[in-house]
Parts: structure tokens; sequence; C-alpha cells
């Protein structure tokens, strides 16, 4: 048996935490978007274990979601986003500190790019990266 996370809200403390946002944040933005904007971002388990596969690849330290926008062009345009990027441990100074890791800026970037990614969502509908969920509204159980 393994004891509950340190981290570990509760259903309480997390359905106040949802009720506050949509009845606050969550009205502002869908009256400024002019339509309902963006409740919950579902992610699978096989999204989650790649991400974490890929933060392990690069040495990383952990996991920075960033709130975003999607642009004009988007099948959600104007509505919130999640955007996952991963982290190292600072290292050229002496404050303690997070930074972005970004597959782009890596040496090995170009030749990892040029190789087949595969389709872990086939026959499941869309395909999408790593910071691309299912948005709700439009997707919503």
């Amino acid at each position: 048996m393994n004891p509950i996370p340190f981290f570990f809200v509760g259903k309480e403390i997390t359905n106040q935490r949802i009720e506050l946002f949509l009845n606050g944040k969550h009205q502002l933005l869908t009256a400024d978007l002019g339509r309902m904007d963006t409740k919950s971002v579902w992610y699978s388990k096989e999204h989650i274990e790649k991400l974490l596969e890929e933060i392990e690849t690069a040495g990383g330290d952990g996991l920075r979601i960033c709130l975003g926008t999607y642009e004009s062009t988007h099948e959600f345009a104007g509505q919130l986003c999640l955007l996952m990027v991963s982290t190292k441990e600072n290292t050229i100074s002496d404050t303690p500190a997070h930074i972005n890791h970004y597959l782009e800026d890596q040496p090995d970037y170009a030749d990892r790019s040029a190789l087949p990614r595969g389709d872990a969502f086939k026959g499941k509908g869309t395909k999408r990266d790593f910071n691309f969920g299912s948005p709700c509204p439009p997707r919503c159980d």
C-alpha cells in the first residue's frame, strides 16, 4: 500500500478551487472571448508518461505548466490552453532555479526531429503534441 502523496489536497479543496475559477476568472474569460472558454484540459496517461520520459531523457528536474491562448488560426482560437515545458536545474548561477528546457535548443534536435514520431494517438481522433490535450469546451465528457 502506498501512502497518499504529500501534495494531496482532497476533493473539497479541489472542488472549491474549481468553483472559484468557474465563478470568477472563467466568466471574465468567457465574456471577453464571446463564447465559452476552456474550463479544463484532459491528458491521457500515455501522454503524461511520454512527457515524463522526455524529461528523464533530457536530464530534467520538473515541469512548468503555463497558461496560454490559442492563435487566431487554431480550431480553438482565443481559448485558454495549457503549455507544458520541461525544466532543468539552473547550474549557471548560485541562485536555485528551474529553467525552461526546450527541445529545439538541444544539439540533437535536428537529428531527433528527422526521425519518425509515430502516432501514439492513432485511432483516437486528433494528433497531439505535448501541449495539446482535449480542451473542455468543446470536448467535454
